[in-house]
């Protein structure tokens, strides 16, 4: 068998034809604009399913073909793999907090959500919670909510000027005075969002794929509490049935309706360019997928989960059964490290952790004393649930050699919250860790008021939950100081990112304390590891570095 070089001729001229896109020994590296999600879906699926080159077959590809080339290999033959080729882009606005994180609990996404450093939330106003709408709770709420939005407004006037006069002497020269004020607004917007209740409205853009939204749509539409189911279905319904916002598209309508109509003008044949220019039109949009939606084949199937409900009901059944074994929960605010167990007694401490307000530490001193075949029995128990689709439950991944349990206020642990590359499980949010106190709050004066909207909240958010038992309906009256308890479970080369990212003096002063814990943990355990993390100890501060 003879092969042939790819390299061009050397000799003979110039090339005949349109220009050559540059190859080398047969090596083709290109960038790919203007597929619609499904059909860029499609068209990576078939490259690797055929040996023609990309750019021979994908002008001929279509919707109608993506939507048929799914329906074999991922309905059918069950290629999941394939629905992570289409990525989609969604946006969500004017959702509370409470749906928002529940949203942003998900890995494999790509993000960005309303700052509350560099955003006024004063504007949004709050959701008010469907289960109560109509209720004598609503105006409980639409007060207590009312309260903390203005102190948020009075305190962060009052906070700045604090922060003016405190870090006077430390502004850089070189600062002009716009940047200066933005400074110290960003800096009091980070004291004054301890009082943002959790039912304010925020939006979020998401990049994901279509198996990634297929699994969140799953899991939003098995959700207790009514507004995220609701946005669950509407999500879907976005991206199935109606046509998705088009930006290209909006641009281009008056310049293309001039064209149609420099057409209709004049002439003999001017009714047969206006029919042409008319056809041109409906040809673009439908090419472009102007007014079509962005993915109606891949997740058009997604509903609510059998499994998601049923261990549901089999973590509370754990909490019933090992809660009155347990100590009072320690609610304290800081940083705990684990030390390492066997997969069969993580696993069992992680679903008791789920299910209980306990410290994993304290949830480790009941497990390690539980016999084996009380282990694999509660084990059993979560899997016999599972159907034939449903993943194994997040609180079985198993084997990192660090987990966390961190209890920190409700504002800090949203910043935790945006890290992907580690294993998260959530406690319910209520008031029965208490809240912090910002020391700038105080030290402006304005402890007292604060202290008594916290107490307000965290009274109003029991008697909802007291209520509304086991869907999370206080959670809404909860203000971000409120702190919650989550365990993170990671390797070191994602701690090192975390602590090297969230202790910069940038940061917030809450984040950075917490993710200092973390790194001092980790060096009490290994610390010839540890002296090699860049970190910044919390009480080196560098107030105009952002």
């Amino acid at each position: 068998m003879t092969i042939r070089s790819r390299e061009p001729s050397s000799g003979g001229g110039p090339p005949s034809g349109p220009p050559q896109r540059p190859e080398r020994d047969g090596r083709r590296i290109f960038a790919v604009l203007g597929m619609l999600p499904e059909p860029g879906g499609y068209s990576i699926a078939k490259f690797s399913r055929s040996a023609r080159p990309y750019q021979e077959w994908a002008l001929d590809l279509t919707q109608e073909g993506a939507e048929r080339f799914y329906k074999t290999f991922y309905f059918e033959y069950g290629h999941a793999s394939i629905a992570d080729l289409a990525h989609l882009t969604v946006v969500l606005e004017g959702i509370s907090m409470v749906a928002a994180e529940e949203l942003w609990d998900e890995p494999l996404v790509d993000g960005q959500a309303s700052s509350t450093r560099y955003q006024d939330f004063r504007q949004r106003g709050v959701v008010l919670p469907p289960e109560i709408r109509g209720t004598l709770w609503e105006g409980r709420y639409l007060s207590l909510c009312e309260g903390l939005i203005e102190f948020y407004t009075e305190a962060h006037g009052r906070v700045t000027r604090f922060l003016m006069e405190r870090y006077a002497a430390e502004r850089p020269l070189e600062m002009g005075e716009e940047k200066y004020e933005r400074t110290l607004r960003a800096r009091a917007f980070d004291v004054v969002r301890y009082a943002l209740p959790m039912g304010i409205r925020t939006g979020l853009g998401q990049i994901l794929s279509a198996r990634t939204l297929e699994r969140m749509l799953v899991r939003l539409l098995s959700h207790p509490l009514r507004e995220i189911r609701e946005i669950g279905q509407e999500l879907k319904e976005a991206v199935t049935r109606r046509p998705a916002f088009h930006p290209t598209a909006e641009r281009l309508k008056p310049l293309l309706e001039e064209l149609k109509g420099l057409c209709a003008g004049g002439g003999s044949g001017a009714g047969a360019g206006e029919a042409r220019a008319s056809e041109i039109l409906r040809q673009m949009k439908k090419l472009q997928g102007w007014e079509s939606p962005a993915a109606p084949t891949l997740v058009r199937y997604a509903e609510p989960s059998p499994y998601i409900l049923y261990m549901k009901d089999a973590l509370s059944e754990l909490a019933r059964e090992y809660a009155p074994r347990l100590p009072e929960p320690d609610g304290g605010r800081g940083v705990g490290l684990a030390p390492p167990q066997a997969p069969l007694t993580e696993a069992v401490c992680t679903l008791l952790y789920r299910a209980l307000p306990h410290s994993y530490e304290q949830i480790l001193g009941l497990v390690e004393a539980l016999p084996e075949g009380e282990k694999r029995d509660i084990l059993d128990r979560v899997y016999r649930g599972r159907g034939e689709h449903d993943p194994p439950p997040r609180e079985l991944r198993t084997g990192y050699a660090l987990i966390f349990d961190v209890c920190v206020d409700c504002g800090a642990w949203r910043d935790f919250h945006r890290h992907r590359r580690l294993v998260q499980v959530h406690k319910r949010f209520d008031a029965s860790y208490g809240y912090d106190v910002p020391s700038a709050l105080e030290e402006a004066g304005l402890s007292e008021p604060y202290r008594a909207l916290m107490d307000r909240a965290g009274e109003l958010s029991a008697r909802l939950d007291a209520a509304y038992p086991g869907i999370g309906v206080g959670q809404y009256a909860l203000p971000f100081a409120y702190r919650r308890r989550s365990l993170f479970k990671m390797d070191v080369e994602e701690l090192q990112y975390i602590v090297e990212l969230r202790t910069r003096p940038e940061n917030h002063f809450s984040v950075r304390e917490i993710a200092y814990q973390m790194y001092e943990r980790f060096r009490e355990r290994c610390p010839a590891w540890a002296k090699h993390l860049r970190v910044v100890p919390p009480d080196q501060e560098e107030f105009f570095r952002r």
